[in-house]
């Protein structure tokens, strides 16, 4: 995509977060625990998630490239007709993001955020270009009925083509999946206004019978006082009884993504 079409704010902001975005995280024993103390008994929006990777390209058991590269390409389809394409730099090196992305925020379908990822003491920035590409898409894509290369956005494709550390093949890559989502917007923890995910990788998405659960609190804010923030609703949590994962379990993407590759 030529640059003069790459648009959004005009204002030049080397530095710029939009936000940060503090997650606390609950699996194995603790999924269920957080489930029935935070979760609301309805309204949730259920979806399901796909994840893209370049399985043919690895050359040792475990190797995820695209995911190694720092690279997240996902696909969310909901009730009715939505659909989400996502294509993510996490961690993110600033130096890779030129002036034009810098200045790019939304147009038409298309959006980028730039965030600090802070999950314990673990901080990421993360890139990512999100494109509203519709549920039908998303669906035709899965089922071979379409190239994947068609639901993700002429930008984000010069997005990835422009930023990532990898070439991403897309006329090779896997689909791996569905993860199975209820998300619920906008719920009130005391002063905290939190989003809620309870995720579910089950047996039957093909992954010799092993199944991951687990629940997510995230909570998206201004990067000036986040750390007290993240110290207010982690110590909120743990008040309830709720013990977040430890930093040392790895991140939530990675067991999935290594959960889904080993049946694909």
């Amino acid at each position: 995509m030529p640059a003069s079409e790459i648009r959004g704010d005009l204002t030049s902001e080397p530095d710029r977060l939009d936000s940060v975005e503090i997650k606390v995280t609950f699996s194995d024993a603790g999924t269920a625990a957080a489930t029935r103390a935070l979760a609301p008994d309805t309204g949730g929006a259920r979806r399901r998630v796909y994840f893209c990777e370049a399985l043919a390209r690895s050359t040792a058991p475990g190797q995820l490239p695209l995911l190694d590269a720092g690279l997240i390409l996902c696909l969310r389809a909901g009730s009715g007709r939505g659909g989400v394409a996502t294509a993510e730099l996490r961690p993110c090196r600033r130096s890779r993001l030129s002036e034009q992305w810098l200045r790019f925020r939304e147009q038409g379908p298309d959006s980028l955020l730039l965030a600090s990822a802070w999950s314990g003491d673990r901080q990421a920035l993360s890139a990512a270009l999100t494109s509203d590409c519709g549920g039908t898409a998303v669906e035709a894509a899965v089922a071979g009925a379409k190239p994947l290369e068609s639901v993700f956005s002429d930008r984000q494709r010069a997005f990835l083509a422009d930023c990532a550390d990898a070439h991403v093949p897309f006329d090779a890559l896997d689909i791996l999946g569905p993860v199975d989502a209820v998300r619920w917007n906008g719920v009130r923890l005391d002063h905290h206004e939190v989003t809620l995910e309870h995720w579910t990788l089950s047996p039957a998405a093909g992954h010799g019978g092993e199944r991951l659960d687990w629940f997510e609190v995230s909570e998206r804010v201004a990067p000036e006082g986040a750390e007290v923030v993240q110290a207010s609703l982690t110590a909120l949590l743990r008040a309830q009884g709720l013990e977040p994962d430890l930093p040392g379990q790895g991140t939530t993407t990675r067991r999935v993504l290594e959960t889904l590759a080993r049946g694909a």
